[in-house]
């Protein structure tokens, strides 16, 4: 599940980061560059992990696939988008998301072909979260992350 979630994330992230290393905001665009050096470790990892895991033991190849079949579903949210990111994006200061989305699903399609791991089929997608929709399950993990800003307001970290 790790990997699985590792290799989907981190193909999306070095993407992002890429892309924002071009945009016209100096500040965003020193970010991106290094942070999609950085990326490019854990795509590395998760893409050599996959193929290990894939292409190792009945067990592991089962596992790596339940993996991908569990988290493929919520890829999809990571390439909503909204007018603010699309105007943004316009002004160069932005990128959107979505058309990250085809190299994305080349790459990661590139590296289960090379794992020997079936693409998962779509059935469903979690979608909403960038318009603030989320279940009920993110209630107590939001009221534990802001526990010690309660506990503390004004506090300065």
């Amino acid at each position: 599940m790790t990997i699985a979630r590792q290799l989907v994330h981190s193909h999306y992230s070095a993407l992002l980061y890429g892309a924002l290393a071009a945009t016209a905001d100096e500040v965003l665009s020193g970010f991106g560059a290094r942070a999609a050096r950085e990326a490019e470790y854990h795509r590395m990892h998760a893409d050599q992990w996959t193929v290990r895991l894939g292409r190792g033991t009945a067990e592991s190849r089962s596992r790596m696939q339940a993996g991908l079949d569990h988290v493929w579903p919520y890829a999809a949210e990571l390439f909503e988008s909204d007018e603010l990111l699309r105007r943004l994006e316009a002004a160069g200061t932005a990128v959107d998301p979505a058309r990250l989305r085809p190299e994305w699903e080349r790459e990661t399609a590139a590296v289960l072909e090379r794992a020997r791991l079936t693409l998962p089929r779509p059935r469903g997608a979690a979608t909403g979260g960038r318009a603030g929709l989320h279940t009920e399950a993110l209630d107590p993990l939001l009221a534990e992350l802001q526990s010690v800003r309660r506990q503390f307001p004004g506090g300065s970290w």
